[in-house]
């Protein structure tokens, strides 16, 4: 009897002690679904942003509040690769890499919200005793990643990519080539965790290999396509004029390129433009020159107004349109490019040709061949100016006198010899300039007298002409533009030179040797400058003593 009761007390108190603990699970998860119910629309209790700030409780435009404050914070945050050897700095504006408020608010609110009701309870029951952290989102531009390390990873050796060239008559392979530097790759996997720590952000990178981004493969398979491709001759046409580019050219032209969108053939402009232009070359037309015009004494100055030539810069984009589609191609209209005058009018006004300078004049028989040969280099030359600092030469402008440019046959002293050929006479021209530019006080960088003396020149101060030796080169050495302006009678050629007074010249001394059996003749010129300052400087002539006779 006394054994049934104690065994019925037991049992009453395990079912009473059961019922307790019912009622206690029954009370929690009651409390459970009360307190998330109450934050229907709030953070569930004790959650806190990455930098300990609790949100728990709170609505959304306070969350949102808080983490656009950490968004300001992590994109002003300077970011600290370190690799094998190599430290980067830079930031997450210049990475790209940005905090997602709004993924990174819903990220808040997802917490403890997610997952299996038991999953869910158990946060719940730590949130109660502890804290749950709720992560940033950010997000990573991978390609900027890539681009700010390469950039930045000074001892970086730069993979070389396979290359589609034209040599030895076909398309050929460059095989590519690894390099070696930090892993982008692995700098823009680490971003997310290290934005966490918000700023600054520091990043461990691996540094090794990196191979080319294409195969030699790929290469080969556009060398291929490249040689399909390119099997006719292209026609191009550009305002009138009209050519057809042979298919070697076009081939020379071609290479690959690397693009985003991967390994390209492309048509190279720095090597396409130059033998477009030369094939066009007639294209267009000329531009007006500005003019300097000499009259009454003073200079006037004719603005110049622009042409047009080939080619645009667009027009290598139109070639490479046509030679790398696979259909036949009608001629290729070419966008023509303003030719501008090669003076303008502001510049002109600022070259400040204003007066003369030096000018000198000598006497010639008239009714001879070689006077219409004087007459038509002046012609040429008139209104040529030369820009300060630079030198110009009188072969280069004329180039060689032909029946075709106007000159006709007359007397030339060759090799010590009297004879006649197309131009003969001009040396006369060349004396006379050679005289005013050294009254001028320019420099005269390259002259050669006559090998024997003609008494209508000065003795020892003059110059010949032929082509393409000798020349006469004159370099304008002052701060203003000088203007060659010849003009002439039927006994006579003068050289005036217009700019503004910078320096003159004057023959200060001369003097004779012998070399062999002719005479060296040695001037001596002084250059006095306009600030007072003087320089001398010596022109050289050498003489045979009669025709035919050898130093």
């Amino acid at each position: 009897m006394c054994h049934r009761l104690g065994v019925h007390r037991l049992l009453r108190g395990f079912f009473v002690a059961l019922g307790v603990v019912a009622v206690l699970v029954v009370l929690v998860l009651v409390g459970w679904l009360v307190d998330v119910r109450n934050h229907e629309d709030r953070v569930l209790r004790n959650v806190e942003l990455v930098d300990a700030t609790p949100v728990g409780g709170l609505r959304r435009p306070a969350v949102t509040a808080e983490v656009e404050r950490l968004a300001a914070q992590y994109a002003a945050a300077g970011v600290q690769i370190e690799a094998e050897g190599t430290t980067i700095a830079t930031s997450t504006a210049e990475l790209a890499s940005a905090v997602d408020v709004p993924a990174s608010v819903e990220a808040v609110f997802d917490i403890g919200r997610g997952g299996s009701a038991w999953s869910r309870f158990q946060g719940w029951a730590v949130a109660l005793v502890g804290t749950r952290t709720s992560d940033l989102e950010v997000t990573v531009d991978r390609r900027t990643v890539q681009s700010v390390v390469t950039a930045k990873d000074t001892s970086r050796k730069p993979p070389v990519e396979p290359k589609v060239v034209f040599q030895d008559g076909s398309f050929q392979v460059v095989n590519g080539a690894g390099g070696e530097g930090v892993d982008h790759a692995s700098v823009a996997e680490a971003i997310p965790e290290a934005a966490q720590r918000v700023a600054p952000l520091r990043i461990r990178a691996e540094r090794g290999p990196v191979p080319p981004r294409f195969t030699d493969d790929e290469a080969r398979a556009l060398a291929s396509e490249a040689a399909r491709l390119v099997a006719t001759p292209l026609p191009i046409r550009a305002g009138d004029a009209s050519a057809e580019v042979p298919v070697d050219s076009q081939r020379s032209w071609v290479t690959s390129v690397v693009t985003d969108a991967g390994l390209r053939l492309a048509v190279d402009a720095a090597t396409a433009q130059p033998e477009i232009e030369k094939l066009l070359e007639r294209a267009g037309e000329a531009a007006v020159e500005t003019r300097f015009t000499v009259e009454g004494g003073g200079v006037r100055i004719t603005p110049g107004r622009p042409g047009t030539q080939c080619c645009d810069a667009a027009a290598v984009a139109r070639v490479q349109e046509a030679v790398l589609v696979d259909a036949p191609v009608p001629p290729v209209q070419l966008p023509l490019r303003p030719r501008a005058p090669s003076i303008s009018a502001e510049e002109a006004v600022q070259l400040q040709i204003a007066e003369p300078i030096g000018s000198f004049t000598t006497a010639h028989p008239g009714n001879q061949g070689r006077v219409r040969n004087i007459h038509r280099i002046a012609d040429l030359i008139r209104g040529q100016v030369i820009k300060p600092g630079e030198t110009f030469s009188v072969n280069d402008f004329v180039g060689r006198r032909t029946a075709a440019k106007g000159f006709v046959s007359a007397g030339v002293i060759e090799n010590g010899v009297f004879t006649e050929d197309i131009g003969g006479g001009i040396s006369q021209f060349a004396t006379t300039t050679f005289n005013a530019a050294f009254f001028a006080g320019l420099d005269i960088p390259e002259y050669q007298s006559h090998s024997i003396y003609i008494t209508r020149y000065p003795y020892g101060r003059e110059a010949t002409l032929s082509f393409p030796k000798p020349d006469l080169k004159l370099k304008n050495n002052t701060p203003y533009g000088v203007l060659l302006w010849p003009t002439y009678t039927e006994t006579s050629i003068t050289m005036t030179m217009y700019s503004t007074r910078w320096v003159t010249g004057a023959q200060t001394n001369q003097t004779r040797g012998r070399s062999g059996n002719c005479t060296r003749v040695t001037t001596e010129r002084t250059r006095t400058y306009t600030d007072g300052r003087t320089e001398k400087d010596e022109v050289f002539a050498t003489y045979r003593p009669a025709e035919g006779v050898n130093c």
